[in-house]
């Protein structure tokens, strides 16, 4: 009897295990165009390795450097995917937002869309020296 129970409990910790073990899938190497911002820390632009990972029900993603080294985690915004096609593994959509301020990372799988958004680091503008006014003639009559 002891044995049925203690084999019980220990399929129910091994269940319980796996469940909560991290589901990661693997985006690849990621080019961002620019300088971004990540928890006031900056970061030059390059290729980055990205991956999707979900420990639970809360998706994130994990970014390395190009020596894959872990550099963050960023949490995903998710969104149901509404789209007719189903049969696909996932889709990846990369771009620098209009306005120039976040670039972003979209993943579509069959049933939901994951966002991740980067701040990218502004450029500074020098400032112009003021132009001197055009000396005035003076007109000799």
């Amino acid at each position: 009897m002891k044995k049925y129970l203690l084999l019980i409990v220990f399929m129910i910790g091994v269940s319980f295990l796996l469940s909560a073990q991290e589901q990661v899938m693997n985006l690849g190497k990621i080019y961002f165009p620019r300088s971004f911002v990540h928890a006031q820390k900056d970061y030059q632009k390059g290729t980055y390795r990205v991956f999707l990972a979900t420990k639970g029900e809360v998706p994130y993603f994990k970014v390395f450097n190009a020596k894959n080294e872990f550099l963050f985690e960023e949490m995903a915004i998710v969104k149901p995917y509404k789209g007719k096609a189903k049969k696909f593994k996932y889709r990846i959509k990369k771009g620098i937002m209009r306005g120039y301020e976040f670039f972003r990372i979209q993943v579509t799988l069959p049933d939901n869309i994951y966002l991740a958004f980067f701040l990218l680091k502004q450029k500074t503008v020098k400032k112009a020296k003021a132009a001197k006014p055009p000396a005035e003639k003076s007109s000799s009559d």
